[in-house]
């Protein structure tokens, strides 16, 4: 009867039993390098538009107007979420003379230009005022 040696018998099962877990660490090591390069390029995506979406709003004379020199602009990701069309965002705008919701339609010109189409600014002090450069067209 032929017997196995045992310091053979635990060197293979021990090279065995790494095998799944180097498998298992270059597995996760290319998921996370994927998700990685997927979130950098979102991120990439919504910085460039939230610059140009800056941009358009500070050059609507109908906002300036209202609330002045403006100091911050932030996104509001619930409003935008809650914003009736694919293109609407919603930014909270706080200037020198007053401060408010901005829920507009932005619309791609070309790579560098997007325009703030029509929208409305919604004063803290509970004022609407229509924004946009359609509403210079009328």
């Amino acid at each position: 009867m032929l017997v196995p040696d045992p310091a053979l018998a635990e060197a293979t099962h021990a090279r065995r039993s790494r095998i799944p877990w180097i498998i298992g660490g270059i597995v996760a090591a290319v998921l996370l390098l994927a998700l990685g390069t997927v979130a950098s390029v979102a991120w990439f995506g919504i910085s460039t538009f939230n610059d140009q979406a800056y941009t358009a709003i500070r050059a609507d004379p109908a906002i300036v107007d209202a609330v002045g020199k403006i100091s911050e602009i932030h996104i509001d990701f619930e409003a935008t979420g809650n914003a009736p069309g694919d293109e609407e965002f919603a930014y909270r705008i706080t200037g020198d003379r007053a401060s408010g919701l901005l829920v507009g339609r932005f619309v791609t010109i070309d790579d560098e230009i997007e325009d703030l189409r029509e929208g409305t600014l919604s004063l803290d002090d509970g004022q609407v005022i229509v924004v946009g450069s359609a509403r210079s067209r009328d």
